[in-house]
Order: C-alpha cells, then sequence, then structure tokens
C-alpha cells in the first residue's frame, strides 16, 4: 500500500454506501464510544477518494456512528487511493490484521464479483488466496436471503448464533431459505442469547407445526421454557398435525388462565367501563366453565 498523508475531512463529506457491508455489534460500539469520548478517534478511518472527489468509506463505522453520536463534526480519514476495486482489495487483503469477519470477508468478495465483475480467479491472484478461500465465502454471503442479510449485519440477530447454529439447517439439512427467512424474522431483535436462539432454532426445525408457529407468533419466552422443561420435541414427532393442532390449543389455555388470573388482580383496574365489559365477558366464560370442566375431567379420566 502506498503511504498516504492522513486528512481530517467532515462527517458529512463521507459516502457511506459500504456500511451495511459491516457488522454492527452494539457492544464493541459503547466500547469504542467510551473510547472516543476519552481520547478521540486515535486510528484514521480507510477511504477511497475517487475521481469526483467522493471520500467512499470502506473501514471504520464504528467509529464514525460514535462520533456522529457524540457531535464530533470531522474524523481523520487514510486514503487507500482513488481505485474502489483496489480499495475493497487491500481492505479484504489486511483483514487478518484488522480481524475483518468472515461475513464480512464474504460481503465484500461478493460486491468484486458480482459488482465490479471479477472472475474467482483474479479475486484470488490479487489476495494471494486460493480460489477455494474465494468461493467458500461467495457460497457463504449468497446464501443468505437480503433480509436474513440485513437482520445479521445490523446486528438485530447475532452473528455467532447465524454461523455456528442456523447455517447447518442451510447447509446440512437443506432447508428452504424462505423457512430460515422466517425464523429470524421471528426471533430478531428480541434481544436473545445465542443458547435462547439454538433453543428456538431446534425447536422451530425439528418441533412440528404446533412448536413453529408459536414461534412465529411471538411466543418465545413461552416456547424456551416449554423446551427447556421437557422432552416436548420427541412428543412432537409422533403427532399428526391435527393432534399437534389440539395440544397447542390446550397449551394455550393452560397459558391465558395463569395470564388472566394475574392479570384480573392487577390494582390498575379501576374503571366503570372495564368493570361492565369484563362482568359481561366473565358470566359468559362462567355460563361455559362447568361444561368445559367436565369435558377436560372426563377426557383426564378416561386416560387413567
Amino acid at each position: 500500500m502506498n503511504k498516504k498523508a492522513l486528512k481530517e475531512v467532515e462527517i458529512t463529506q463521507i459516502d457511506r454506501r459500504y456500511e451495511e457491508f459491516r457488522l454492527e455489534n452494539k457492544i464493541d460500539e459503547r466500547i469504542i464510544l467510551n473510547s472516543v469520548l476519552e481520547c478521540g478517534i486515535r486510528d484514521a478511518l480507510l477511504c477511497v477518494i475517487d475521481s469526483k472527489e467522493n471520500i467512499i468509506l470502506l473501514d471504520g463505522f464504528k467509529r464514525l456512528r460514535c462520533a456522529i453520536s457524540l457531535k464530533i463534526h470531522t474524523v481523520p480519514t487514510l486514503s487507500l487511493g482513488s481505485d474502489e476495486v483496489d480499495g475493497i482489495l487491500q481492505l479484504t487483503g489486511l483483514s487478518n490484521a484488522r480481524s475483518l469477519n468472515i461475513l464480512e470477508q464474504s460481503a465484500l468478495v461478493d460486491q468484486l464479483n458480482g459488482t465490479h465483475g471479477m472472475r474467482i480467479k483474479q479475486i484470488a491472484l490479487h489476495l494471494e488466496r486460493s480460489p477455494a478461500w474465494v468461493s467458500v465465502r461467495l457460497g457463504m454471503i449468497q446464501e443468505m436471503t437480503t433480509i436474513v442479510r440485513k437482520a445479521v449485519f445490523s446486528g438485530q440477530f447475532p452473528v455467532r448464533a447465524y454461523m455456528y447454529n442456523l447455517r447447518k439447517f442451510t447447509r446440512v439439512k437443506k432447508v428452504p431459505k424462505k423457512e430460515i427467512e422466517t425464523f429470524v424474522q421471528a426471533v430478531s431483535g428480541k434481544s436473545l442469547s445465542t443458547r435462547d436462539i439454538e433453543t428456538l432454532a431446534y425447536g422451530y426445525f425439528h418441533g412440528g407445526d404446533y412448536l413453529k408457529e408459536q414461534i412465529i407468533q411471538g411466543e418465545l419466552g413461552f416456547t424456551i421454557k416449554q423446551l427447556r422443561s421437557k422432552d416436548i420435541l420427541s412428543v412432537a414427532h409422533a403427532l399428526g398435525s391435527h393432534e399437534q393442532r389440539v395440544i397447542k390449543d390446550l397449551e394455550l389455555v393452560q397459558k391465558y388462565m395463569g395470564y388472566v388470573r394475574n392479570a384480573l388482580a392487577d390494582k390498575r383496574l379501576c374503571t366503570k367501563s372495564f368493570f361492565e365489559t369484563a362482568d359481561l365477558l366473565v358470566e359468559g366464560i362462567l355460563c361455559r366453565l362447568q361444561d368445559f370442566g367436565k369435558y377436560l375431567q372426563d377426557f383426564h379420566d378416561k386416560r387413567r
């Protein structure tokens, strides 16, 4: 890389088109924010400056967002040259030293291949890597749908959960991409741990229709508790679709009995309109409750 002079530039002049190619991590960003607050930005942001003088940022998006949060108006930049392709190649070649995540490598390699028309052998030659290294990364990013990629790169879906848990369902189990996408949408942005997501993924892909529907409907905490409290998955495999639906309905009855009991004890319930409406509903429930209880008791007694 040619040695370039550091240049302080206005944040408003920076082109952020490659921001979606880099993974967001709120924990890392909080650490960087504290560092910037105490010491300023010590490492220059890497960019290319094209023939139209556009400052295209390639590396340093976390530092940039921290600067914006702290209302800092200028940041130090280091140009990798004037050619966008050469800048991406330089950054990807530096990835081991700069700890570029494998998904970030994949996104940049895909940009070289898809947008800039570089062939696999060309990319491999420039990066001094094998064609297999390039192919693996192209396959990795291309197996992600747009929705899944956005969720992972924005930090809404943990990258570790995707790499080490979810990918095996697309690669080994041959689960359709749409199924992966639906699961990611259901659990993204819920602040779930990697272990929670692994539990939900196992239930979603192995637990039958009623567990899958439960997760899609957002009943995540309840589903995690179910999956960890008993071997519900082995039961689900033995049930037909209609039997699974009845089991789900019974689980919902059990769940909402507890919810309603606790809700009716809430002291915030105080308006006349609420009690008038609730009384009508409770009367209807009580009328059915005796017969409902008898049906349940008869069903239970037959199994004893």
